[in-house]
């Protein structure tokens, strides 16, 4: 069962499990027939057992504790009806639930804050990683660059001669040419215009052509019929992520696989927004690897930094990534994002 399919069985399993209690309650008000409560708290908390086995972690723990607390009551009832001693046995049964549930309970929030921890102490290597990366493109080109621009201009004013200084102006001119074009790209990379200005789609697109140009890659952007509408969903934010690990994903299959073409897949459905980047590339030999719970350290021992920044730029979107690879097949990575589902940290509209 797939993890869709099991929480939306948790849900339906979770609702009929209410719904007895909620009967339940309301014979005890109205009638006061014991047997009946019975038969529903005893139901309910079964029901609301195997929801929790069904749902998410952050879920789980309350769904226990309504267990154990629907079998409370079924214990209660029981004993009224056969007139047992109150101290009965039954009782540990589901005051064990309920202990085992605030145990899980609080060990998820233990585990949320370690986790939330290290995802912050990932995101800060990361923007200190990028700072580097920009310090030594900055210094080894661009800065290289004007200082060769500097000595030629300042040749071409020592130099009487017109000819040699009209040379020394070109090749100085030519080199603030090349200047300008390495710092647009650079500016597109920090931040393309193209995404705030006509949205995700053409930004990938614009992606897709500058790859094109510089690399000779076939490279495209396929979007679904529904992409335009249910993509707007998404925040700037959001957005800004899903463009940036498309970005990681064909820069990855550039430097690495060295593939004749790359593809971009966008589509949707009722449940989740889908981007999809395939190129057909050496491959890689690890095993498939399906996330959206990876610790930072895990992260980075499985696909080196690039899958790593990938990954966490995922888990941020609460999406659930899948990078599939093999030798000599290509590099297939599929980003999932819920569109129904948590609305955390301002990434939807």
């Amino acid at each position: 069962m797939s993890d869709v399919k099991r929480v939306r069985a948790g849900a339906l399993v979770e609702a009929m499990g209410t719904a007895l209690l909620v009967a339940a309650l309301a014979i005890e008000v109205a009638t006061h027939s014991l047997k009946p409560e019975f038969t529903l708290s005893l139901a309910a908390g079964v029901l609301f057992l195997v929801a929790a086995f069904l749902s998410t972690e952050d879920r789980r723990s309350w769904l226990l504790i309504i267990s154990g607390t629907s079998l409370v009551i079924a214990v209660a009832l029981l004993v009224r009806i056969t007139e047992a001693p109150l101290l009965s046995g039954l009782h540990l049964v589901p005051l064990t639930l309920i202990a085992c549930a605030a145990a899980i309970g609080r060990r998820s929030a233990l585990r949320r804050r370690v986790l939330d921890r290290e995802w912050s102490q990932a995101r800060r290597a990361g923007e200190e990683r990028e700072r580097r990366r920009w310090a030594r493109e900055l210094h080894d080109d661009t800065l290289q660059n004007l200082g060769a621009v500097q000595i030629m201009l300042a040749t071409a004013v020592a130099d009487s001669n017109p000819g040699r200084a009209k040379e020394a102006i070109e090749q100085a001119r030519g080199l603030i040419g090349n200047q300008i074009t390495s710092l647009r790209h650079l500016i597109a990379e920090l931040r393309p215009a193209a995404l705030d200005q006509l949205g995700l789609q053409p930004a990938l697109e614009a992606l897709c052509r500058s790859t094109a140009e510089i690399h000779g890659i076939d490279a495209e952007v396929r979007a679904g019929p529904r992409w335009d509408h249910h993509s707007a969903e998404l925040s700037p934010e959001a957005q800004a992520h899903v463009y940036r690990i498309a970005q990681e994903a064909v820069t990855n299959a550039v430097k690495h696989a060295r593939p004749t073409k790359i593809a971009i897949e966008l589509s949707s459905d009722d449940r989740t927004i889908v981007t999809k980047i395939t190129d057909n590339g050496h491959g890689w030999s690890p095993a498939p690897v399906t996330t959206p719970t990876l610790t930072p350290q895990r992260l980075a021992a499985s696909g080196g930094m690039g899958i790593a920044t990938i990954r966490e730029r995922a888990q941020l979107l609460h999406a659930r990534l899948t990078v599939d690879s093999a030798p000599h097949e290509g590099t297939h990575i599929t980003l999932q994002i819920p569109r129904h589902g948590r609305k955390a940290r301002g990434l939807w509209s």
